[in-house]
């Protein structure tokens, strides 16, 4: 005998199946969205370096931690630091600078346009030149039209790596290319006719947690620097020396 179904029990049965395939649908689109580290699931990876330069350059200070690989032993750089830094553009920290083959901890602070640094062969403070010790101006890396928030929009070819847990912090890794000359425009130093590997690390909220540049800064040696940078907003206030 042939039972048929009443239509009540079949409306039900069928807002059931839309609620469940809504649900599974709005699942997916949000794992993507996580996947992605965007707040859309649909951002492209420049996108996201777009609205990582707007979200560095509206901070009004960060926290860096600067290190480095394949540094030439007979090269005059810096090899790591850390410090504050602001939009004013200036900076306040300690370089790890090696000079003549030498390494020494030189304690920097660079604000309205001058660097002042205490080197180990020196009684006092005294401003400085930074090209002449293969460095750039530290305060110049969080100038918003010159510095490191310049590269994230000018990042060739970028794409999509892994997803990984920094600490408290879930990022995206971005990776792609810089030209020569990009980077030495920021850096000083490295060669403006090569080209550069770029990585970075951006949170879900695009704040850029870590930018590494691998590539020939010194000669023909491939050497790489990692930026890290943190404490966006931090309260900082940077002066001039006594």
């Amino acid at each position: 005998m042939h039972l048929r179904t009443p239509r009540a029990t079949r409306t039900a049965a069928a807002a059931l199946t839309v609620l469940a395939l809504a649900a599974c649908s709005s699942g997916a689109d949000a794992k993507k969205s996580q996947d992605d580290g965007s707040s859309g699931a649909q951002a492209t990876p420049q996108q996201r370096l777009a609205q990582a330069k707007q979200v560095m350059d509206q901070a009004a200070s960060m926290h860096l931690k600067l290190s480095s690989t394949g540094i030439p032993s007979n090269a005059n750089g810096v090899l790591g630091g850390e410090g504050d830094g602001t939009h004013a553009p200036a900076f306040k920290g300690s370089l790890k600078a090696q000079l003549a083959g030498i390494h020494a901890d030189v304690p920097v602070t660079a604000v309205q346009g001058k660097v002042w640094a205490k080197l180990p062969i020196w009684p006092d403070v005294r401003t400085i030149k930074p090209s002449d010790y293969g460095a750039p101006d530290p305060a110049v890396l969080f100038s918003k039209d010159k510095g490191l928030s310049t590269l994230l929009p000018k990042t060739q070819d970028p794409t999509y790596g892994a997803t990984k847990r920094d600490g408290s912090d879930v990022v995206r890794i971005i990776n792609g290319k810089l030209t020569g000359q990009d980077v030495t425009g920021v850096l000083t130093i490295g060669d403006p006719s090569v080209q550069y590997k770029a990585s970075y690390a951006v949170t879900d909220k695009n704040e850029v947690r870590s930018m590494t540049l691998t590539g020939q800064f010194y000669n023909d040696a491939t050497s790489a620097y990692t930026l890290r940078l943190d404490q966006y907003g931090k309260t900082v206030d940077i002066k001039p020396p006594a």
